[in-house]
């Protein structure tokens, strides 16, 4: 009876980490897991595709304006003194 209770304590503490691992398929509630269900793509698929498109967008749409340093590069003018030795 001991063997047979030692027996099942064993499987139950090798087989509880592989039951633990495994991982309930994600959800389709987000807007970004529907839009993957109707394109097919895997929903990390469709995260990776809206990140680089938020990032396209960034870096198209709001960049630091560069009006102000071109306008100051345009006003500042170099003098350069130049000096004769007369004879």
């Amino acid at each position: 009876m001991k063997k047979l209770l030692a027996t099942i304590a064993a499987v139950g503490l090798v087989a509880s980490p592989a039951l633990a691992a495994t991982k309930p398929a994600p959800k389709a509630t987000s807007s970004t897991a529907k839009e993957a269900k109707a394109e097919g793509e895997s929903v990390k698929t469709e995260a990776k595709e809206k990140k680089m498109a938020a990032a396209h967008h960034k870096a198209r749409h709001h960049k630091k304006s560069t009006k102000m340093a071109s306008a100051k590069k345009a006003t500042t003018k170099k003098t350069t003194k130049t000096t004769t030795t007369g004879n």
